[in-house]
């Protein structure tokens, strides 16, 4: 009996720690699987939709995605992808400098280019997507802003200005994504680069061509001397003038180059003039005398140097009594500081641009009163010519069957005399706009248009 009781007992006791035991789970938990480690990915700066309340957008910081670690990555040979066929037909891509150096100029070419979509019309809104990249002030900037706008936002064509170095590179990504590009720059060769690549801007070569041919049609100017600053520039622009004069008929004479820092021109005033100066002729530079003894065997001078540069040089021609000569210059010389004291020294002078403010041509004019209007201030060259490029991708935009690229880039070419105002503008085999310059003449102390 007693065994009994002691086997009942210790049955009960069992039964009670299994019941417990079940309730309160396992007694040894299992171990809990480790999370995977995060690592943030930063996307670069996407660009920016212009909108008619954000002329100027600012900066936009691109979300983080978030990517579980890889330890061991299989690396693949790199694939490169056709060129995207898919496109937004109504969407066009700009670049410019918004940040950097040159965001000025930048900032005012978004402006004029979303005047000439009507960005800002209330009463009937714009059909065109405007889609912005900074290039920022490097070249990688360039690059990557114009792979973006071609494979990521797909848009139809893009619109940028840019400097030489940038020019060639996004010439040459362009023409590999197969994106029309239409660049605002002064780069001579830039189209070189393929069949999809563009310009709009009055090269050196087109500058150079409006000048011989107006100094000798216009003004018998048949003999010339230059002086030019030692640098890339000026020494360019030397060979293009003794190409384009040479075509024309005029005779070059003396080619004198000086330092870009230079500031005394008394030994380039001597070899122009084939006298002896020194410092203690200065003294007698304003006589007869001198006047006559620094006579020259040219009828006109041309300066490819900036506003500043030539105003030092012609006064300190006029102040050795060298003078009755025409002076040419290119676009360079366009700027507040030509118009400073020593303007006289300059009286009757040509040189060229590529547009004109206060210009005669009606589109000019209605261009320059709408500008006003929109932003309380005067247009420049870079306004001018984005408005202008804009205006002539819309208006090949305009015919609904186009739908790729190729089609774009063949009516492209095919666009003759575009009124802008800038002037008259085709695309020719070259794929170089063909525009005539404006010829520009200083008159009394103003700068006034001839041609």
């Amino acid at each position: 009996m007693k065994n009994y009781r002691l086997l009942a007992a210790i049955s009960i006791i069992f039964l009670f720690v299994f019941l417990t035991g079940f309730a309160m789970g396992p007694l040894i938990a299992p171990k809990k699987t480790a999370m995977p480690e995060v690592k943030a990915i930063e996307k670069p700066a996407q660009p920016l939709k212009a909108t008619p309340s954000q002329a100027n957008p600012p900066e936009v910081n691109s979300p983080e995605i978030k990517l579980p670690e890889v330890k061991q990555l299989e690396v693949k040979p790199l694939v490169v992808l056709p060129p995207s066929r898919s496109v937004n037909r109504n969407a066009i891509g700009c670049v410019f400098p918004l940040t950097g150096r040159f965001a000025d100029a930048g900032s005012k070419a978004l402006d004029a280019v979303l005047l000439s979509a009507e960005t800002f019309n209330q009463r009937f809104p714009s059909p065109w997507e405007i889609i912005v990249a900074d290039s920022g002030e490097t070249p990688d900037g360039m690059k990557e802003a114009v792979a973006y706008l071609a494979d990521g936002a797909k848009v139809m064509a893009i619109v940028a200005i840019s400097g030489a170095v940038e020019a060639t590179i996004a010439a040459r990504e362009a023409q590999k994504r197969q994106v029309p590009l239409i660049l605002i720059t002064s780069k001579e060769g830039v189209t070189e680069a393929g069949e999809y690549v563009f310009q709009h801007f009055l090269t050196p070569t087109q500058q150079i061509e409006a000048l011989t041919k107006y100094a000798l049609n216009k003004l018998n100017a048949a003999i010339f001397s230059i002086l030019y600053p030692q640098d890339d520039y000026g020494e360019e622009m030397v060979r293009i003038f003794r190409s384009e004069a040479k075509k024309t008929g005029i005779k070059v004479g003396k080619a004198i180059p000086y330092m870009k820092t230079q500031t005394d021109f008394t030994e380039q005033i001597s070899k122009l003039t084939g006298n002896k100066i020194v410092s203690s002729d200065k003294a007698y530079a304003a006589t007869q005398e001198a006047k006559t003894r620094l006579s020259v065997n040219f009828e006109a001078l041309f300066i490819p140097d900036s506003a500043l540069r030539v105003k030092m040089i012609t006064s300190q021609l006029a102040f050795y009594g060298v003078k009755g000569m025409q002076f040419f210059g290119t676009s360079l010389w366009y700027s507040p500081d030509l118009l400073k004291k020593d303007i006289e020294y300059l009286e009757g002078a040509i040189f060229v641009d590529n547009f004109f403010v206060y210009g005669f041509l009606p589109e000019t004019n209605d261009f320059v009163d709408i500008y006003y209007s929109a932003y309380s201030r005067e247009p420049g060259n870079i306004d001018a010519l984005s408005y202008d490029t804009m205006g002539i991708v819309l208006s090949v935009l305009e015919n609904q069957q186009i739908k790729t690229r190729a089609e774009f880039k063949r009516a492209l070419l095919a666009v003759e005399s575009f009124r802008g105002a800038t002037g008259s503008i085709s695309f020719g085999g070259s794929r170089v706009a063909q525009k005539s310059a404006f010829i520009l003449r200083v008159q009394n102390g103003k700068i006034e248009q001839v041609r």
